[in-house]
């Protein structure tokens, strides 16, 4: 009894002193300590171990993409083992992974199950009319928004275009959700601007590229999220063999630079729309334009380990390689062999 009185005492020691780093944003000083109480739990659904597998799979989640695959399939076991609160912020979080793994029936599934989750939470809180003891790291509409906003994008990845307005049109208009504070008014607008935002882009999608000059106007008004939205019309163009040049022109040079930091979320995005902006400089005939795009978007997916992308990347170049300039072919060379950054 001494010696496991001990060893509880250590255990409460060293997730006392994790969680003190984790707040103060040591992630990388933090994941020993929950590793060892990992490591040394002899029972796998103890609630102090439970928390301890969330904390390390929120420390080792970053920019690579084989870390992350490793981080996720090494957590999702336990997930369903969390407080309901924790749950819905590890859920959001295993989407967003899965998202920049191109994991997609994975996050369809998560958002199936954030949205559910969100509703039920939500309902339990209209009945017992309190909503202070949930402890969660943002307001309980971002999640229940998310839900549907993921659900709209996974829908119009599969052509179903109809479907997905209506999921963009209901996180669009949350502002019947109760116990909105402040901060969770101001969630709502950002929902309502995405989703402003979603439906021009559905209409890009089904090839629509009218709605192009009003896209523009969006994006001026919206500049934290021209990414998306240059990788949404890029997309669209290559599909239906449009012309964006002009937001092209207006709004790439505010992307972040290549060897700007990136996260997994934005790396990925940025990947993808280079790579989508090099096929669409091929379709156009602006081969040594496409060519630095591609050696961009191999670039990133080296530095992120996505590997499945690399490849991509590698198979495109083989197909315009013979219009690379000297200087291209050694760049590409020494992204392939590891040794050169743009």
């Amino acid at each position: 009894m001494i010696n496991a009185g001990l060893e509880k005492e250590m255990k409460d020691q060293f997730v006392s002193v994790a969680e003190r780093l984790f707040k103060e944003g040591k992630k990388a000083e933090a994941a020993p300590l929950y590793r060892y109480v990992i490591d040394h739990e002899t029972d796998n659904h103890d609630p102090t171990c439970i928390l301890c597998h969330y904390r390390l799979f929120q420390c080792l989640v970053g920019v690579s993409s084989e870390e992350n695959r490793e981080a996720l399939g090494n957590f999702e076991p336990y997930y369903t083992l969390l407080p309901e609160d924790f749950c819905l912020d590890a859920i959001l979080l295993m989407a967003n992974v899965c998202y920049s793994l191109s994991d997609w029936k994975k996050v369809e599934r998560y958002g199936d199950e954030l949205h559910a989750l969100a509703k039920n939470v939500y309902h339990k809180l209209i009945n017992e009319k309190n909503v202070n003891n949930l402890q969660t790291e943002r307001h309980l509409v971002v999640y229940y928004g998310h839900g549907l906003r993921i659900k709209g994008f996974i829908l119009s990845m599969q052509g179903r275009y109809e479907e997905a307005k209506k999921y963009v049109a209901e996180y669009s208009d949350l502002g019947w959700f109760e116990f909105l504070d402040e901060t969770g008014k101001k969630e709502v607008e950002k929902f309502r601007t995405w989703g402003r935002g979603n439906m021009l882009i559905l209409e890009l999608n089904t090839g629509n590229s009218s709605v192009l000059p009003e896209f523009m106007e969006y994006l001026e008004e919206n500049p934290d999220i021209v990414l998306q939205g240059l990788l949404a019309a890029v997309e669209s163009a290559n599909k239906f063999n449009f012309s964006v040049d002009e937001l092209l022109d207006k709004f790439c040079e505010k992307l972040p630079p290549l060897n700007a930091d990136v996260t997994y979320i934005n790396g990925t995005q940025l990947f993808h729309f280079w790579y989508e902006k090099s096929k669409y400089s091929f379709r156009r005939n602006y081969k040594i334009g496409g060519i630095d795009e591609l050696l961009y978007a191999l670039y990133l997916a080296h530095k992120m380990k996505y590997y499945a992308g690399f490849e991509k990347c590698a198979s495109l170049y083989q197909k315009h390689g013979d219009y690379a300039t000297e200087q291209q072919k050694w760049k590409y060379k020494h992204i392939v062999e590891g040794v050169f950054d743009l």
